[in-house]
């Protein structure tokens, strides 16, 4: 029950960004198949339009298609090759700022390569330590890359560093078949039914947990065995979890992670709701600080600790909310 009580006051006390941007690019690889395509360029279609519902500005929405997007969609977009891909990366880093956030979401296929791993572009594919080596040149931008392809586990290795969130669809590259995850995932932000604590907004946890249940349902009633397992890293350690959480090693920067584009205060906001945004950033990284301790120090000391941050958290959240309302 505690950890339950513990769940929802953390979720329910995510950050305010003063000024903040988001960033995100989409890619969608080869399909091979029509089937394919159609999925592919209907999952970037509707994660755009969830985006822009989350209030992006459409100038920070970059997508690139291996295929024609349905002309419907009336999305701009460039063709996905590795090349685009580094250029789109180059400028995004470019005109972010400090304290911006950027989503790099792949839609497609992948495959193994040695120890490594690549999401399929045409011509040359982007590689995991490919990837990983743009991704270094944004320097501090905190970033979420999400790889829905088959055989993307080794980019949670590749691609892990502290600010990072990384979601892949599967466990390892050795699991190659086609994946269903991307499709949930998106459909997390684009449909109701992700948001668990109702708050009408979708964490990245969430949507995690949402497409990770929906792809087993899938294959349950497919009387099929699970082929794909999909890891959430988020605290830089390059190991990914099945099972991340709000009070997990691996979660609970998610939690707190929101594609909804954070509102920025208005200028003549209150001296008071600025200090108290500046007191609600202490405690998310005094609650980071103490996660990362957690090895450190025995179990109820840890929990008394970490409730005392949430409560105090949840109970500014509140007076935040009745400020700015």
């Amino acid at each position: 029950m505690m950890r339950a009580v513990l769940v929802c006051l953390l979720l329910c006390a995510a950050p305010l960004a003063q000024s903040a941007q988001h960033h995100l690019l989409i890619v969608t690889g080869l399909g091979g198949t029509d089937e394919y395509r159609e999925q592919f360029a209907n999952a970037a279609v509707r994660l755009h339009a969830a985006a822009r519902a989350a209030e992006l500005d459409a100038g920070n929405i970059v997508v690139l298609a291996a295929e024609p997007l349905p002309d419907s969609a009336a999305v701009d977009y460039q063709p996905s090759t590795r090349e685009s891909l580094l250029s789109a990366l180059r400028a995004i880093g470019a005109r972010a700022r400090p304290g911006d956030r950027v989503f790099v979401v792949l839609i497609g296929h992948g495959n193994a390569r040695g120890d490594g791993a690549a999401f399929n572009l045409p011509g040359p594919d982007i590689t995991a330590s490919g990837l990983a080596a743009a991704l270094d040149e944004l320097g501090d931008l905190p970033l979420v890359v999400v790889n829905t392809a088959s055989s993307s586990g080794p980019f949670v290795q590749a691609l892990s560093a502290p600010g990072r969130i990384v979601i892949t669809a599967t466990a390892s590259g050795r699991e190659f078949h086609a994946t269903l995850f991307g499709e949930h995932f998106v459909a997390a932000f684009a449909e109701r039914g992700a948001d668990s604590d109702k708050d009408e907004r979708v964490s990245l946890l969430e949507a995690f947990d949402y497409a990770r249940r929906e792809v087993r349902r899938a294959y349950e009633n497919d009387k099929k065995i699970l082929t794909e397992h999909a890891l959430l890293d988020d605290n830089g350690d390059g190991e990914g979890s099945r099972a991340p959480g709000a009070l997990e090693p691996d979660g609970a920067f998610a939690s707190r992670v929101f594609l909804q584009q954070p509102p920025a205060l208005e200028l003549g906001a209150s001296p008071a709701l600025v200090a108290m945004i500046e007191r609600r950033q202490a405690l998310e990284a005094s609650i980071d600080a103490l996660k990362r301790r957690r090895d450190t120090l025995a179990r109820d000391d840890y929990y008394a600790r970490l409730e005392k941050l949430l409560i105090d958290l949840a109970r500014l959240g509140r007076e935040i909310r009745a400020l700015g309302s």
